[in-house]
C-alpha cells in the first residue's frame, strides 16, 4: 500500500442544535468552527444578504467619492492588474462595472517579465497617457516608492490589495485591504477580485444600482476560487451565485467560452473544480506563456467575431501550457529517477528551456507524486541566473528554509507551503546541498508520511441520493472548505480494472452489507494496481459525487486511498449512526408514466421495500434507501409514509422525486376502552410496559377520572403520557389542547392542537406553564409542573422512585462500551438488559433508563 497516514478529524456535533439536520452534517460544519444555530442556517442557506456592508473596509467610501468626483470633472481612471486569473478578473470586473457607469476607463496588465505588481516604467506610461487616477487591483500595497512616484506625477492611486500588509499603508490616496487592522469589516481572506467587488458594490449603492453589480459575480467567482482563498463567508456567498451565472454570464466572451468547452452547459451544475481546473486555467496559460491582455479582451469584448477569435487563442495557448508541462514534468521525473534524487530530502531539479511560468505547477506535481519538499528552476544561462518555484509538505516551512541561507539568492519570497527566488547559476548546487542538510535535521519521519485528513466513516446506506443532497448544502467546496472524505470500512473490492488512455488509473465495485456501489475511480494509481487486485477486503478512503447517466442519478465514490481493515467494526456504532438518522429523507425513481400521490403505499419484503401505486406495484426502491428503512422498522419499530415531491420530465423518464417521512398515524379498530388502551401502548412503546409514574399518572386520568397535576423530572417519558391522552382523545374523534410554549414532538404535533394561552372548546387540555389554572374549572385537564400546586379538585401525582444499586448511570453512549442500556440500541437489546437488570445483574445505563423504571 502506499505510504500513507490517516488522520480522523477530531468532531464531535453540535447535540444540542435545534435544526433537524443529518448529525454528520453537524459534525462537518463543526469542524469548519460553524457551531451555533443561526451559524448553520446562515451557510446552509447563503444569501447576499449576507454580504457585509463594503463601507466596513476602510477608505472604501473615500475612493468611492473621488471616482465620482472624477466622473464629474472629466479625469481618466486606469486599472492596474495582475498577470494571474484574480488580477485578470479584477481588471474586467473593474472595468465591466465603470464602464456600465458611463465611464470610460482604461487598464494596464504588465508581462510576466516586468514583475508582479505596480511598476515605474508602467507609472510613467500611464502619466503620458493622461491618466489620473490608478485603481489597482489585486496588488499595490507593496509598491511605496512606485506610489510616491505616481503621487509626484500628479496621479491618485486607490489601492484594492488583499496580501500582507508588511510594511504598513503605502501613501496612496485609498488604501483597501481585507487585512487592515483598523476595518470593521470582519472577514480578512477576501481574494483581489472580492476586495474589487467591494469596492464597486460602494459604488453602485452610491449610485442607487445595488442589485445591478451582482450580474458580474461569476466574474467574482471564477477569480476567488482561482486565488485558493477560504470558501467561507463572503468568498462562499460570491463563489456560490457566480457559479450560478456562469451559463447565461453577462460577459459575451465568458458565455461563449463556457458553450464552447461544456458540451452540456444548459444543464450542467458548475462546480469549484470547473473553474480551478478547466476554466481558470484558460487564462491562467496567456499570462504564463505571453500576454495576460489578451484574456481581459475576452471578458470585456462585445463582439462575436472577435470573442470566438480570442477563445481559440486562449485554447490553443492553453494547450501549448499543457504540452509545455508535461514536456516539463517528464524530464523532472525521469531525472529524479535516473538520478535517485527520491532518497534525497527535498528534490531539486535545475534545466535549461524549463519554461518559467509553469515550473510551479510541475512542482507541484512532482509533490504530489512523491510527498517530498520539491523545487523546479528554470536555469537562463544568458542571464547567469536561474529561478525557481518551491512547494513544500506539512511539517516543513520552505520560507524559513530559505531564510536560513539568504545569502544565496538574488531575491526570494513567498510563505511556509510555496516560494519562489532567483539564484545565480554557479550556486545551484550549493544551494542543493544545503537545502537537504537543513531538511534532514528539520523533516521528522512521520511529516515525509502523506496524511490523508478524513472527516467521517460513514455506513454505506449513506452513500444515497439523499446524503448527497444534504452534502450539497455545504458547497461550494475549495480551499478552507474541502469537499468531505468518508471512509467504508471493511467492505469486499471486486471487477478491478486499469481505465484511461495510458491505463493508469484505476475503477472497481465496492460492497457492504448487501450493498454494492460500481464504477468506482481511483485516479493515478498504476502503482499499486498489482498489489490491489489481490486484496478483497478493505478500508477505502474516498469523496462523493452525484452524477447523472441517461436521466438516472448514480452514486460515484471517487477513491482518494485504500488500506488494509484497521479497524474492527464496532457493533454499538451502526445502532448510534441509525437512531440517529433524520427524516424526512429523499429519493428518485424512475418511471414512464406521470404520478400523483393517490394510495402510494411502501411495502415491506424481506430485502428491499417496493413502491405501489394504486395497489399496483411499481417499483422497488435503491438498496441503501431499503436497508436503512428496514433496519429502522425492525430495530425501532418505525413506520414511514411516502409522498412525491416532484415530477421531473426527462428525455428517457420521468425523474420522481419522493420524500419518505415517520407515519405518526395511529388506528385502532378495538371498541373496548381496555383493547384501545393496549392499542395504543404497543403502538407508543411496544412490547415495553409504562413505567411507574405513566401508570399513575394514566389512572388518575382515565380510572379515577381526575384532573391532576405531575410533578416529574426530565427523562421519565413524560411525552409517553401526553401521547396516550391525545391518541384516546383523537380515536373518539375529540379535541385535545395543548397549553406550552414549546415544541412538541412530531408524533405529538400530529394528534393535538398547541398555543400558548387558553381557548375553550376542547375536551381535554395539557398544560406545561403558568396560566390562570380557575379556566380549568369543570374542564378536563392534566397539568405538568416542576412543584406542587395544591389545586382544588386536582391530583397530585409526585414523581417518586429508586433507581436499585444494580443500575449505575454514565452521562452518554459510547459506541466503544457494549453492555451498555440506551434507547439507542434496538428494541431486542433494550429487552435483554432489562432482565438482566431484573434479576439484580449489574447493567451501566444512560439517563434512558429512567423512562423504564
Amino acid at each position: 500500500m502506499r505510504n500513507t497516514r490517516w488522520i480522523y478529524r477530531d468532531m464531535e456535533s453540535n447535540s444540542n442544535s435545534k435544526l433537524n439536520i443529518d448529525r454528520d452534517i453537524l459534525n462537518l460544519l463543526n469542524s469548519r468552527n460553524i457551531t451555533k444555530d443561526e451559524e448553520i442556517y446562515s451557510f446552509i442557506n447563503p444569501s447576499l444578504d449576507n454580504i457585509q456592508s463594503p463601507s466596513l473596509l476602510k477608505d472604501v467610501d473615500k475612493a468611492v467619492e473621488r471616482i465620482i468626483q472624477a466622473k464629474e470633472s472629466g479625469e481618466e481612471i486606469w486599472i492596474y492588474g495582475d498577470y494571474d486569473v484574480d488580477g485578470i478578473t479584477s481588471t474586467s470586473l473593474c472595468y465591466l462595472a465603470l464602464s456600465e457607469l458611463d465611464f470610460i476607463p482604461k487598464y494596464y496588465i504588465p508581462l510576466r517579465d516586468e514583475g508582479y505588481g505596480l511598476n515605474k516604467d508602467a507609472i510613467r506610461y500611464i502619466a503620458s497617457q493622461g491618466g489620473k487616477i490608478i485603481i489597482t487591483v489585486d496588488c499595490g500595497i507593496s509598491s511605496h516608492s512606485e506610489i510616491e512616484l505616481a503621487n509626484s506625477l500628479g496621479i491618485d492611486v486607490i489601492i484594492t490589495d488583499h496580501h500582507e500588509i508588511n510594511n504598513g499603508n503605502p501613501p496612496a490616496f485609498a488604501v483597501i485591504n481585507p487585512k487592515r487592522i483598523d476595518n470593521e469589516f470582519s472577514f480578512k481572506s477576501l481574494a483581489g477580485v472580492g476586495t474589487a467587488f467591494m469596492l464597486m458594490l460602494a459604488l453602485f449603492e452610491k449610485l442607487g444600482k445595488r442589485e445591478e453589480i451582482f450580474k458580474y459575480l461569476d466574474i467574482v467567482a471564477i477569480g476567488t476560487v482561482a486565488d485558493i482563498v477560504p470558501l467561507m463567508e463572503e468568498n462562499r456567498v460570491f463563489t456560490k451565485f457566480g457559479m450560478e451565472k456562469l451559463k447565461r454570464s453577462h460577459s459575451l466572451g465568458i458565455s461563449m467560452l463556457i458553450k464552447k468547452i461544456f458540451e452540456d452547459y444548459k444543464t450542467r451544475k458548475f462546480t469549484t473544480y470547473d473553474i480551478g481546473f478547466i476554466i481558470a486555467p484558460i487564462f491562467n496559460a496567456a499570462g504564463r506563456l505571453e500576454d495576460a491582455k489578451r484574456a481581459v479582451e475576452l471578458f470585456i469584448e462585445k463582439d462575436h467575431r472577435v470573442c470566438s477569435k480570442i477563445i481559440d487563442e486562449l485554447l490553443t495557448k492553453n494547450s501549448e501550457r499543457k504540452e509545455i508541462q508535461e514536456l516539463i514534468l517528464e524530464k523532472a521525473t525521469h531525472k529524479i529517477e535516473s538520478k535517485k534524487l527520491f532518497e534525497n530530502s527535498v528534490l531539486v531539479v535545475a534545466e535549461e528551456g524549463f519554461h518559467h511560468g509553469v515550473i510551479g505547477i510541475v512542482a507541484s506535481k512532482i509533490l504530489d507524486r512523491y510527498y517530498k519538499p520539491t523545487i523546479i528552476m528554470e536555469i537562463k544561462k544568458d542571464e547567469g541566473i536561474a529561478t525557481a518555484s518551491c512547494r513544500s509538505i506539512e511539517g516543513f516551512n520552505i520560507i524559513e528554509a530559505l531564510n536560513s541561507m539568504k545569502e544565496l539568492f538574488v531575491k526570494y519570497g513567498g510563505h511556509a507551503g510555496a516560494a519562489g527566488f532567483s539564484i545565480e547559476i554557479d550556486k545551484i548546487e550549493e544551494f542543493s546541498k544545503r537545502i537537504n542538510e537543513y531538511a534532514k535535521n528539520t523533516i521528522s519521519e512521520t511529516s515525509l508520511i502523506k496524511p490523508v485528513k478524513i472527516d467521517i466513516s460513514i455506513p454505506a446506506y449513506k452513500i444515497s441520493y439523499d446524503f448527497l443532497e444534504k452534502i450539497s448544502t455545504l458547497e461550494p467546496f475549495g480551499f478552507g472548505n474541502p469537499s468531505p472524505l468518508f471512509v467504508l470500512r471493511d467492505c469486499e473490492i471486486s471487477g478491478i480494472r486499469a481505465i484511461g488512455k495510458e491505463k493508469n488509473h484505476i475503477m472497481l465495485n465496492v460492497k457492504k452489507d448487501n450493498m454494492e456501489i460500481k464504477n468506482c475511480v481511483w485516479f493515478n494509481s498504476e502503482d499499486i494496481f498489482n498489489e490491489i487486485v489481490t486484496l478483497t477486503k478493505v478500508d477505502i478512503a474516498f469523496k462523493l459525487k452525484l452524477e447523472v447517466y441517461k436521466d438516472r442519478y448514480q452514486y460515484k465514490m471517487y477513491i482518494e486511498d485504500i488500506q488494509l481493515p484497521q479497524i474492527k467494526e464496532n457493533y454499538n456504532e451502526k445502532y448510534y449512526n441509525l437512531y440517529n438518522s433524520v427524516f424526512p429523507l429523499e429519493t428518485v425513481i424512475y418511471t414512464r408514466k406521470k404520478l400523483d400521490n393517490n394510495d402510494l403505499k411502501l411495502v415491506y419484503q424481506d430485502n428491499e421495500v417496493d413502491l405501489t401505486h394504486n395497489r399496483n406495484y411499481l417499483t422497488t426502491l435503491d438498496n441503501q434507501t431499503s436497508y436503512l428503512l428496514l433496519e429502522l422498522r425492525k430495530n425501532y419499530n418505525y413506520e414511514f409514509k411516502v409522498t412525491i415531491k416532484d415530477v421531473i420530465l426527462k428525455e428517457e423518464n420521468y425523474n420522481i422525486h419522493l420524500v419518505i417521512d415517520r407515519d405518526y398515524e395511529f388506528n385502532s379498530y378495538s371498541i373496548k376502552q381496555n383493547e384501545l388502551f393496549r392499542d395504543i401502548k404497543n403502538f407508543l412503546i411496544g412490547e415495553f410496559n409504562y413505567n411507574s409514574i405513566q401508570k399513575k399518572t394514566l389512572a388518575s386520568i382515565f380510572k379515577e377520572k381526575k384532573n391532576s397535576v405531575l410533578v416529574a423530572s426530565k427523562g421519565r417519558g413524560i411525552d409517553t403520557i401526553l401521547e396516550t391522552i391525545s391518541l384516546y382523545y383523537k380515536s373518539l374523534e375529540e379535541r385535545v389542547l395543548y397549553i406550552t410554549d414549546s415544541t412538541p414532538n412530531k408524533r405529538l404535533l400530529n394528534t393535538l392542537e398547541v398555543s400558548d394561552e387558553f381557548t375553550e372548546g376542547y375536551s381535554f387540555y395539557i398544560v406545561d406553564k403558568e396560566i390562570d389554572y380557575s379556566l380549568l374549572d369543570n374542564k378536563r385537564a392534566l397539568i405538568i409542573s416542576n412543584k406542587k400546586l395544591e389545586l382544588s379538585n386536582f391530583n397530585d401525582i409526585i414523581d417518586e422512585y429508586d433507581i436499585s444499586n444494580n443500575i449505575e448511570i454514565i452521562d452518554n453512549f459510547s459506541i466503544e462500551q457494549e453492555g451498555v442500556f440506551s434507547n439507542i440500541l434496538p428494541i431486542r437489546e433494550r429487552k435483554l438488559l432489562l432482565e438482566r437488570i431484573k434479576i439484580g445483574e449489574k447493567v451501566k445505563c444512560t439517563k434512558d433508563i429512567l423512562a423504564y423504571i
